[in-house]
């Protein structure tokens, strides 16, 4: 009998000798994963450590936003006096002492009834940047307010009468 060998039957033979079997990584292989794995955890820490610069920067915003308000709340009411404070000044007596203010008042009419009132609150972080709100709001003067409490003037009217 003659048997006839075709090159694709000698292709299983010669690529199973040709091509080693491996059960485990190489050491390059290895440290090049660890390297990759090394660049992703930095990475992802420094993602981290943003979101909570960014979270302490709202939270500060929104704490220096409502010590604005307040603030221009104590003027409108005239617990604040109307004028310049100057410099900025800390809250005093207060759980918000690492926030400084100040206000600035110009009357905006000669009678001084209408005021514009600029109130600032910052707060300096310890890196150096500053968070800081800013409102402005024209407000009557609370001298010359008012209250329900007063005693009602007598209308002067003149009667038609004859």
């Amino acid at each position: 009998e003659i048997y006839t060998l075709s090159l694709h039957d000698a292709l299983p033979i010669l690529t199973r000798h040709a091509t080693r079997r491996r059960n485990a990584l190489t050491l390059l292989e290895v440290i090049v994963a660890m390297a990759i794995f090394l660049v992703s955890v930095i990475a992802i820490l420094q993602l981290v450590t943003m979101g909570n610069e960014r979270a302490l920067d709202v939270r500060l915003q929104m704490r220096t936003s409502m010590r604005c308000q307040s603030k221009l709340a104590e003027v409108m009411i005239g617990a604040t006096t109307l004028g310049s404070s100057g410099g900025y000044a800390n809250f005093q007596d207060d759980i918000d002492k690492d926030l400084q203010w100040k206000v600035e008042a110009t009357s905006s009419d000669p009678n001084q009834l209408l005021w514009t009132v600029k109130v600032w609150v910052k707060a300096d972080l310890p890196n150096g940047r500053t968070v800081e709100s800013h409102l402005v709001q024209m407000i009557l003067n609370p001298a010359n307010r008012g209250s329900t409490l007063d005693p009602a003037q007598p209308s002067t009217t003149t009667g038609m009468g004859g």
